[in-house]
């Protein structure tokens, strides 16, 4: 998911800076110097990650004898009293995850005024971060290597196996002594970050801590700090200073304020329409026993002998066909006729005369050359789905005269 990383100034009235990340860190826009409203319109289906002036949080990693629940909470100021310039009750903690083989528990601690104002500066430019970290926090950590960068006015200084520090950046010489020489100089080594102009005005100051330290390496920030620190914030996992009372809401919380009118009339118009629903079902129910009671009563009066109205139709049916004793109606007329034409146009030296059709039978009179042609015809006409019976079969010079009764098929 791509980030939008804010860095706030330590001042309301300097201007914020800003980028776009991908998942990886890498940038996917050059950062920009500008009023925090500004960038407002980017925050859309981003990750708003701020970070804030790290001389304002202090990073420590007390060793607690709790490591999670509820009770972590309440030991945490109590370890960090003797290092606040502030009584507990004025500062918001918060609490990181601890590392495997670590002993202590890594904590945020900032003064709650301190961080509404920054809160409070975020919502007047339309901004609701998912996170906010302490920019210190975010300084790369490098095995063995004490990392120092040096931005503007401050110094930060991350020596391994510590928490950040921040520096203020004057005298230059002595904040470096301080960040650099946290154990024995000769086995010390360091990287420093800075910008070119920076590494112009202080490379005289730097250079000669390279006789005094293991190893010494410069790396120049064309763009700033500002991209350095904005990967280290999508790739790690430092501390979010949101917790507790200051979590982020649902974006959905402010969304549902503004539609809730909406969707109470949604609701309204809904529950309306089911109840009408509900109506109609139940009058459709009340039509369907007065068929049932109809049907019911028809069935009882053509079958007075019956006392089991169950399935009625199929059984009312069933008779209807009994009582028409297997006699030709409707489709089944055109089924024996379609056979009829069927099995003449097969047994060639037969031709039909004369047909009836009455009470439901259809007699025909057939001219055929002897009885097996009309013993054949009749044998046809059978295997086409109808019945078929010879009724008689008269002899005449040029053959046979046969009379062929058709009916339909046994209802049995």
């Amino acid at each position: 998911m791509e980030s939008l990383i804010i860095r706030l100034p330590a001042s309301a009235e300097e201007s914020a800076a800003w980028l776009v990340v991908d998942a990886n860190g890498g940038r996917l826009s050059a950062a920009q110097t500008a009023p925090l409203s500004v960038a407002s319109p980017l925050a859309l289906g981003k990750r708003v990650v701020v970070l804030v002036p790290g001389v304002d949080v202090l990073l420590a990693e007390p060793e607690l004898p709790v490591r999670g629940g509820a009770r972590l909470a309440q030991v945490v100021p109590f370890a960090l009293e003797e290092q606040l310039a502030d009584d507990v009750e004025n500062v918001h903690f918060a609490i990181g995850r601890p590392e495997a083989g670590h002993p202590g528990t890594p904590v945020a601690a900032v003064s709650h005024a301190i961080l509404h104002g920054w809160l409070d500066r975020l919502q007047a430019a339309k901004l609701f971060p998912d996170v906010v970290l302490a920019d210190s926090a975010v300084l790369p950590a490098m095995p063995g290597q004490t990392v120092i960068l040096i931005d503007a006015a401050r110094i930060y200084a991350r020596r391994p196996g510590e928490p950040p520090v921040v520096l203020h950046a004057a005298p230059l010489a002595e904040a470096l002594e301080l960040a650099a020489f946290g154990g024995e100089a000769q086995d010390t080594h360091a990287i420093i970050y800075l910008t070119p102009a920076d590494w112009a005005a202080h490379q005289a100051t730097i250079d000669p801590l390279r006789d005094r330290l293991a190893s010494l390496k410069v790396q120049l920030l064309p763009d700033g700090a500002l991209p350095l620190l904005a990967q280290q914030a999508v790739t790690t996992t430092p501390i979010n200073l949101l917790q507790g009372r200051y979590a982020p809401k649902s974006q959905w919380t402010d969304t549902w304020r503004v539609w809730r009118l909406a969707a109470i009339l949604a609701g309204c118009l809904i529950g309306l329409n089911l109840l009408g629903k509900g109506v109609e079902i139940w009058r459709l129910g009340s039509v369907e026993k007065q068929l049932d009671a109809s049907i019911e009563q028809a069935f009882r009066d053509a079958m007075p002998g019956e006392q089991n109205a169950i399935d009625a139709r199929r059984r009312m049916e069933s008779r209807l066909q009994a009582i028409r004793g297997g006699a030709l109606h409707g489709n089944d007329l055109l089924t024996a006729l379609g056979a009829l034409g069927g099995a003449v146009a097969q047994v060639s030296d037969t031709s039909l005369e004369a047909l009836s059709f009455r009470g439901g039978v259809l007699d025909l009179k057939v001219a055929a050359k002897d009885v097996g042609s009309l013993e054949r015809l009749r044998q046809l006409v059978t295997e086409r789905g109808s019945t078929a019976e010879l009724q008689s079969s008269n002899q005449r010079a040029e053959g046979v005269e046969g009379r062929i009764q058709i009916r339909g098929q046994d209802p049995s």
